[in-house]
């Protein structure tokens, strides 16, 4: 992604967010009018976006945080492609990476609590010079649910997405595909203002024990990782047609480089259409230097 990109996403966010910040921290507002679904409740009325997207595990939500949704019944499909450049050093030399990949996702509404969603990732990722154990095609199937309830003057939802994989397979994964495919969560909401919605996220992502065999000699092994992500995010909608949305995620992480790291990152993008149909266009890890674009869109039923 060119730096005109990146620097263009990266305005827009600290713009949203110096707007609305200074003035307001997830404080109870009073009941505003805005447009958007409000659903009825024995004790209260609960208003909710009309805009929410998929997130990168298939369900309802921003980038990658899960978010409460009331919708008492439909079926969502979503797409979403991107590709990446990284380099690493390893076998002691300097190795450029590339990764294109491509995830198909399904969300139903059992009811207007609970949502069950699927997914389908697949990407295929290749080095230079030519490293045996990175140059690979992989396929993964994840399975979730998520259960959306009033939380005292907030919104709530908790769930989970799980995806069956090896030893193996979790070596070669990436760690951010790992913190959406394998985790529970939690995530509160509250309106801020009239257009903006707050959210607040605790994700526990984990794998196996790993053997890491990079083809040509060498072989590292780790335990079992546990990895605890926190994360804000805010979406500010401008009516039924149109939300842009940002995440600032912060935890505990490791790669096959690396034992113990924390790690900050930025996600922002921008969503447009309808509840029917949507596209959107994310970019993720603003604040490194190969940030990622990632292009995709939704289709309601």
């Amino acid at each position: 992604m060119n730096k005109f990109f990146k620097t263009a996403l990266m305005i827009g966010a600290t713009l949203v967010f110096c707007a609305e910040l200074p003035a307001q921290v997830l404080e109870s507002v009073p009941d505003v009018k805005r447009t958007s679904k409000t659903i009825e409740q024995p004790t209260e009325a609960i208003e909710m976006t009309s805009m929410l997207g998929a997130t990168m595990s298939g369900t309802s939500g921003l980038v990658s945080i899960p978010t409460p949704d009331y919708a008492e019944q439909g079926m969502h499909l979503s797409y979403k492609s991107n590709n990446s450049e990284s380099s690493i050093f390893a076998a002691g030399q300097n190795v450029d990476l590339e990764k294109d990949e491509e995830f198909i996702g399904i969300r139903a509404k059992v009811n207007q609590h609970l949502e069950v969603s699927a997914g389908q990732l697949s990407y295929e990722r290749s080095s230079t010079p030519l490293m045996t154990g990175l140059n690979f095609k992989e396929e993964h199937y994840s399975f979730g649910m998520k259960y959306s309830a009033p939380f005292e003057d907030k919104q709530l939802c908790m769930g989970f997405t799980f995806t069956p994989m090896s030893a193996e397979e979790l070596n070669l994964a990436d760690i951010e595909q790992i913190e959406n495919l394998r985790n529970i969560y939690m995530t509160v909401s509250e309106k801020i203002s009239d257009n903006f919605t707050g959210y607040m996220n605790l994700t526990s992502a984990f794998t196996k024990k790993q053997e890491i065999d990079f083809g040509n000699g060498i072989v590292r092994k780790l335990n079992r990782k546990d990895i605890f992500i926190g994360a804000l995010g805010l979406d500010y909608q401008f009516g039924d047609y149109a939300s842009f949305f940002g995440e600032c995620r912060f935890g505990n992480y490791r790669d096959i480089f690396k034992d113990e790291s924390v790690r900050y990152r930025l996600h922002a993008g921008m969503r447009f259409g309808s509840e029917a149909f949507q596209l959107e266009v994310t970019g993720l890890n603003l604040t490194e230097e190969e940030p990622v674009l990632v292009v995709g869109g939704s289709l309601g039923f």
